[in-house]
């Protein structure tokens, strides 16, 4: 017997093989045909956390209206306001908007990276944005990994 977490991995992978990007509460929506539980949403995370974990795609998480037509939007109260997961391989879209990268294994680290240094630009050459995140700086996933691992053997 496959658990539900395993289940919802292959189905997760399945979705990401016909689609670039996937919402992780959409596919399990699909594949449940109802509400699911909170049990369930969690295995779908964990399922989704793996994927990205393995390499196969980046978890970032996205607004309903920069998510086009893949949107999962809550019926919740604010529910469109509400980011959500979802999976990608677009690297268009890890580009854009890299900091809503949850989740990536290193072989995407040089994508997020030039999506950090495109935003930085954006950034700089904004008025507004300047005058809103002054001083923002956006530290490299390389960058990042390398002073997590120092940390780490230095405790």
């Amino acid at each position: 017997m496959t658990s539900m977490t395993e289940t919802f991995h292959q189905v997760l992978h399945q979705a990401l093989a016909s689609r670039d990007t996937v919402s992780v509460r959409s596919t399990l929506l699909e594949t449940l045909e109802r509400d699911p539980s909170k049990a369930e949403i969690a295995a779908a995370d964990r399922a989704a956390r793996r994927i990205a974990e393995e390499g196969t795609a980046v978890l970032i998480s996205l607004l309903p209206n920069q998510a086009g037509a893949n949107a999962y939007v809550s019926t919740t109260r604010g529910g469109s306001s509400r980011a959500s997961s979802y999976l990608t391989v677009d690297e268009k879209i890890i580009k854009d908007l890299p900091c809503r990268v949850r989740l990536a294994a290193e072989k995407w680290d040089a994508v997020i990276d030039e999506g950090m240094r495109l935003t930085q630009q954006r950034i700089g050459s904004e008025p507004m944005l300047s005058a809103l995140l002054p001083g923002w700086k956006a530290e490299p996933q390389a960058e990042k990994r390398a002073r997590l691992a120092a940390e780490a053997a230095a405790s």
